[in-house]
């Protein structure tokens, strides 16, 4: 009688038909996802490839995926400090933010080459990286990015700031320091307000400490 009892119900037609259906979408979608990584996978190799005769297995590789202007800023106010904590001599820096192209100079020397990378190839190394960290010298520079990074929703948490989050979360710098930004006296506007939105949005977290 027990045994019966947790016998489970079988299906019926509609309920095995909606089963079936299901399942060829995620075969879809593992496909799909896939065919991006392998993508992925050539462009990285691709990289290392043109980059090789410079040194490029002494670098740090830095995925910008986005335009987001904090994460971009602190990826490039953090990056002299990662790449001596990890001890890499240089950086190669992917991105396709115009901003990044004309302000990386003023956060690093070490910034070997810029390279311009598209919103779909930033998304492929990003699957390629969903699928296992295939390179220690990989850094995906966001606290949202790949899917499934929920960084930005813990800022705030117990009074940890943006800024404190990507330092230790992105690039594991430990114990966190906090850098200084670069000062700039070019007279452009437009990156005079980008250091300061983004300086602003760095610092997120902090205010939500003082004021709780």
């Amino acid at each position: 009688m027990e045994n019966q009892e947790n016998k489970r119900r079988p299906l019926t037609k509609s309920e095995r038909k909606a089963v079936r259906q299901h399942l060829r979408k995620v075969k879809r979608q593992l496909y799909r996802n896939l065919l991006i990584a392998y993508r992925g996978w050539w462009y990285w190799h691709k990289l290392l490839k043109k980059y090789k005769k410079q040194g490029v297995h002494n670098w740090a590789v830095i995925l910008l995926p986005d335009t987001n202007e904090r994460d971009n800023y602190l990826a490039l106010l953090y990056l002299d400090h990662m790449l001596s904590q990890h001890k890499f001599v240089k950086a190669l820096v992917l991105t396709h933010s115009e901003t990044v192209l004309k302000t990386a100079g003023l956060f690093s020397k070490r910034i070997a080459d810029i390279v311009r990378c598209s919103r779909e190839e930033a998304e492929a190394l990003m699957q390629f990286y969903c699928l296992y960290n295939f390179d220690g010298r990989f850094f995906c520079a966001s606290l949202d990015e790949p899917y499934g990074r929920n960084g930005s929703k813990l800022i705030g948490a117990r009074g940890i700031s943006a800024e404190e989050l990507f330092a230790i979360g992105v690039y594991r710098l430990y114990p966190y320091e906090q850098m200084t930004p670069p000062q700039y006296h070019g007279g452009e506007a437009d990156i005079e307000d980008f250091l300061v939105r983004a300086a602003t949005a760095a610092h997120e977290g902090y205010a939500e400490e003082e004021t709780a």
